[in-house]
């Protein structure tokens, strides 16, 4: 399927000023380089919001707090994420590629350096938050500039390469993230991001030009408060209903209101912070809902795999960060063949199959916990995370070629919100249940082991749940894709 945001390369409506004219600009800093520089801007996007994920039981331990309470790292980082997301296709076209990216290295250097710094929990908290804006700015600005950038009909390449990249990344992470955890302590996490934060920082100025012209776009306030307290609203009350019942049910409930004004207010006013257009179409929709299902099993991968290995399995951080290493480096190396394979066979068996290898992964590793192996849980998450880099990278590009031109930024923009919501769901959700079942297990006279063991559990049988509705849903997803492109035969 050819790049359906190529168009976007045309010069808007209205001239772009010279300053910010990326004819100008362009001759001095050749696309190859401002690509570079966008893949390691991601890498640094991709490992602030992971630094955390192999850190909870380390959180519980250093601040006193609850596993719950220490999941906050996770899911505030995710809802401020995800507000600055929707914001993202406006600030594109108001301030341009150059002034986004320098912002957002900055945000990510004072966040890193508050979190080395560290001295209480709300501080860590504080430092996630600011963190955050380099996240939520980075990954849909960064899909759009990549598709804007990419030669014809190699949009799909490029995605599927830059998954990869952040994959490989993401393999070293947790080694990296377990080792320092381990020898060095929480806080020197944050050394790694700042470092590289600093360094992406002076590149910048010597690197990134804008790639489109600017227009004087309002941003609407209302709409990133509606956004903001809707999300928190829901994911907070779902990460603590475990413990607090109905006020939390309560609290989300109207958290959903505050979301539904949101979409409300999206479809009333002339320049929407999140235009949500795109979901007319099918295959962009029914896409969504499948990203939502893998980035669900990736975060839980990410969170509670680690959580087992080192409550119930006694490995440290960095034993139980070096055993992921090898199940996150299948993923990559999977996201590198996805685009090729799409290219010759499009999304039929890729997307299906893809599916069908992560339900296998998650079925034998519910089959073979009372073995308690680590090598089986191992061997199982790479299987889980080798089937979803099958398929992500494929769904992800797919979703956006099948989007109008003019819509491809706001698909970015949804994409990386959903993403984002996947994640505070997924972190809400399983690290709720899970902390909930641990305290009740240690209350009954249980060891940390053995409750750990038990909340892990637990919480299989809801993932092989929704790995399996996702599989039905993958068939529809490829019969649609199928339509669009008999009905857009010039898009291929």
């Amino acid at each position: 399927m050819a790049n359906a945001a190529n168009a976007s390369k045309a010069p808007a409506t209205g001239a772009a000023t010279p300053a910010t004219s990326p004819t100008k600009t362009h001759a001095k800093h050749p696309e190859r380089t401002l690509i570079i520089f966008l893949f390691g801007c991601n890498l640094l996007a991709s490992f602030m919001q992971s630094i955390m994920n192999i850190a909870l039981d380390q959180v519980t331990a250093d601040f006193h707090v609850r596993l719950a309470e220490a999941n906050l790292v996770i899911i505030v980082f995710a809802i401020v994420a995800g507000t600055v997301i929707t914001t993202a296709a406006s600030v594109m076209k108001r301030f341009g590629l150059r002034k986004v990216m320098i912002f957002g290295l900055v945000m990510g250097l004072v966040g890193s350096v508050l979190g080395a710094v560290a001295w209480c929990f709300p501080v860590l908290v504080a430092a996630r938050v600011i963190q955050a804006f380099t996240t939520g700015l980075y990954f849909p600005v960064i899909n759009e500039a990549l598709l804007v950038l990419s030669p014809k009909g190699k949009a799909g390449v490029l995605l599927s390469l830059n998954s990869g990249i952040i994959g490989v990344g993401l393999a070293f992470a947790p080694p990296v993230a377990g080792l320092l955890i381990t020898y060095a302590g929480l806080r020197a996490l944050f050394l790694v991001p700042a470092v590289l934060a600093a360094v992406l920082l002076v590149a910048a100025f010597f690197v990134v030009h804008d790639i489109t012209p600017r227009e004087p776009r309002p941003i609407d306030g209302p709409s990133i408060a509606l956004s903001f307290i809707g999300l928190g609203a829901f994911m907070v009350g779902l990460n603590e209903i475990t413990h607090y019942g109905a006020p939390m049910v309560g609290l989300m409930v109207a958290g959903l209101a505050v979301l539904g004004l949101f979409v409300w207010r999206q479809t009333r006013i002339a320049h929407p912070l999140l235009d949500l257009r795109p979901f007319k179409t099918a295959a962009f929709s029914v896409g969504e809902m499948l990203i939502v299902f893998a980035y669900m099993g990736s975060m839980y991968l990410s969170l509670l795999v680690p959580l087992y290995l080192e409550g119930a399995a006694g490995c440290t951080a960095f034993m139980a960060g070096c055993i992921l290493t090898v199940p996150i480096l299948c993923y990559a190396c999977m996201c590198f063949a996805s685009g090729k394979i799409l290219g010759k066979h499009g999304v039929w068996p890729l997307v299906p199959a893809g599916f069908a290898i992560v339900l296998a992964g998650f079925g034998v590793m519910w089959g073979t916990l009372g073995l308690a192996s680590i090598v089986a849980v191992a061997a199982c998450t790479a299987l889980v995370y080798g089937g979803i880099g099958i398929f992500y990278p494929a769904v992800k590009s797919v979703d956006l070629e099948v989007l109008p031109p003019a819509l491809s930024s706001n698909g970015s923009s949804i994409h990386s919100t959903v993403v984002q919501v996947a994640g505070c769901i997924s972190s809400a959700l399983y690290v709720g249940l899970m902390s909930g079942s641990v305290e009740g297990s240690l209350a009954a006279g249980a060891t940390k082991a053995q409750a750990y063991a038990a909340g892990f559990a637990h919480t299989l049988p809801i993932e092989v749940g929704l790995v399996a509705a996702a599989i039905a849903l993958s068939l529809v997803y490829v019969k649609l894709v199928r339509k669009f492109t008999a009905t857009h035969p010039d898009e291929r």
